[in-house]
């Protein structure tokens, strides 16, 4: 299944398997006004990004890859729970030079690149691949193993003429290794958890959403993951959801409530999610160049509160590390 339809239009909806492809140049976009865009005029509207969380037991490490037309961007940072230490890099280049942001869901291969950084991922079989170098030298490798999880797969409409195409996993074993802040080598373990976010599409050229995520493992062995979002993929369902052991149980719509600087809420529409969400270190961005601009915020976090799932299921969350975002972007 391609994900442009033959009539040059996506399919829409959730879709229990990943498609096969998505073929841009099959795409008709118009302007609210009805006129076609084509060539550089429409790729100048396509946004598309790549995301990896990594929870080690100590550490979370964040990793990015985004083409959003006017420039590429790339960042990572590893944090340290434990000392409160963090590694953080990141850069833009114009025109998304040295930037490649591949999304086909089945195969593809991204890069990054800016010196001193090489940024790779790379997705085949089942199987994502990361590696991150500094003047050649390998600062992180890791290999994300996606079989046993049900992903979300999901295209929404956006605005009078735009769609987004979203593609989660949580919860994913990991191998390999990175880099502490004190030159130290680190290996991944069985106890690490990895979350995958593939997104692209015609976003709404001013929009502005919240997320959570998280991976951990409860007090029975079972293996947690969340995904909240708001302001973005709502115009056709949702992409809230919770995995217990891989598989994916759907969530109502969530509304984020912050109660002070520290401090937020979250709930479900119909009160099945309750949580409380304490934030720590923040990675920020704030760029205002009238035309276009971004200000990002993504937090440390810890996260407490109750899920229950529409079977009657109660998960527990006891303080568990997660990652709280708001974003707000003209472009």
């Amino acid at each position: 299944m391609d994900l442009i339809q033959e009539n040059g239009q996506p399919r829409y909806g959730r879709f229990k398997e990943l498609p096969a492809s998505i073929d841009i140049d099959q795409y008709i976009y118009k302007t609210p006004y009805g006129k076609t865009l084509q060539g550089w005029r429409k790729q100048l509207k396509y946004k598309k990004f790549k995301f990896c969380c990594i929870q080690h037991e100590h550490y979370s490490i964040g990793l990015a890859i985004a083409d959003i037309s006017w420039a590429g961007h790339g960042f990572v940072y590893i944090y340290n729970h434990q000392t409160h230490e963090v590694f953080e890099w990141n850069a833009n280049t114009i025109l998304g030079r040295g930037t490649d942001v591949d999304e086909q869901p089945l195969y593809s291969q991204s890069r990054f690149l800016k010196a001193p950084f090489e940024f790779e991922m790379q997705h085949a079989n089942g199987v994502r691949y990361i590696r991150v170098t500094k003047h050649g030298e390998e600062q992180l490798t890791a290999r994300i193993f996606c079989a046993g999880t049900q992903p979300l797969s999901l295209c929404s409409p956006n605005g009078i003429n735009g769609w987004t195409y979203t593609q989660k996993k949580t919860t994913l074993a990991v191998e390999g290794f990175f880099i502490n802040k004190q030159k130290q080598k680190i290996d991944f373990n069985d106890r690490t958890l990895a979350s995958l976010d593939d997104t692209c599409g015609f976003l709404r050229p001013e929009t502005a959403w919240f997320w959570l995520s998280s991976n951990f493992w409860d007090q029975q062995g079972n293996r947690i993951g969340l995904n909240l979002a708001s302001g973005v993929n709502e115009s056709f369902g949702n992409e809230n959801c919770l995995w217990i052991n891989g598989v994916l149980y759907p969530i109502a719509d969530v509304l984020f409530e912050k109660q002070n600087d520290d401090l937020w809420r979250i709930h479900s529409l119909d009160e099945r999610l309750n949580l409380t969400v304490e934030t720590g270190w923040r990675r920020y961005e704030n760029l205002n160049l009238r035309l276009v601009g971004s200000q990002f915020s993504q937090w440390q976090s810890r996260i407490s509160g109750t899920i229950q799932t529409e079977q009657g299921e109660m998960i527990t969350l006891s303080q568990e590390y997660g990652l709280l975002e708001q974003h707000y972007a003209k472009w």
